[in-house]
């Protein structure tokens, strides 16, 4: 019952501190620099006022369902997220592999985040059909095909010992 973290590679840290900084430059100092007094009418915002809250607000989602690490703990895979950790019961796993990044190359973002402190949400690609994916780098990829034949993608630091403590598992 380790826990797996989930670094992000380079291309993610790289997104991940140039998005909210492009974010910043663009859009929150232009906007709390237009108004010559200073200060937002909270009474009757216009829409150049409240779209830095929006913004942020995205930032604040999109972190807190990224993945930070995993486990396989009484009888359940863990996704480790900030907000709410995601769980799947183990009896509904069937196989669990590394694959090489170039199976899973040519995937197709359907709905999710795409290297904001991650990559997670719906893939698809040709393969394995619609994917979960619960990724932080694009390489390392473990794929887990689930008896309702929706696959979850992860990416551990390690993925032979949690492939491994799979096996071990599966085995008991």
């Amino acid at each position: 019952m380790n826990q797996y973290k989930a670094s992000m590679d380079r291309t993610t840290k790289t997104l991940t501190i140039l998005v909210p900084l492009l974010l910043f430059f663009t859009v929150f100092i232009p906007s709390f620099t237009k108004n010559t007094s200073g200060s937002i009418d909270f009474l009757n915002p216009s829409p150049v006022d409240v779209i830095p809250f929006g913004l942020i607000l995205i930032l604040v989602i999109t972190y807190g369902f990224s993945p930070k690490a995993y486990a396989l703990e009484d009888g359940q895979l863990v996704i480790y997220r900030p907000f709410q950790n995601k769980l799947y019961a183990t009896t509904d796993i069937l196989h669990v592999s590394i694959v090489d990044r170039k199976e899973l190359k040519n995937s197709l973002r359907v709905f999710g985040v795409g290297g904001l402190f991650g990559y997670f949400g719906l893939f698809r690609n040709s393969r394995y059909g619609t994917m979960i994916w619960y990724a932080t780098r694009r390489d390392q990829f473990v794929v887990i095909e689930r008896s309702n034949g929706r696959a979850i993608v992860l990416t551990p630091d390690d993925p032979n010992s949690f492939v491994s403590e799979w096996n071990e598992t599966k085995s008991r």
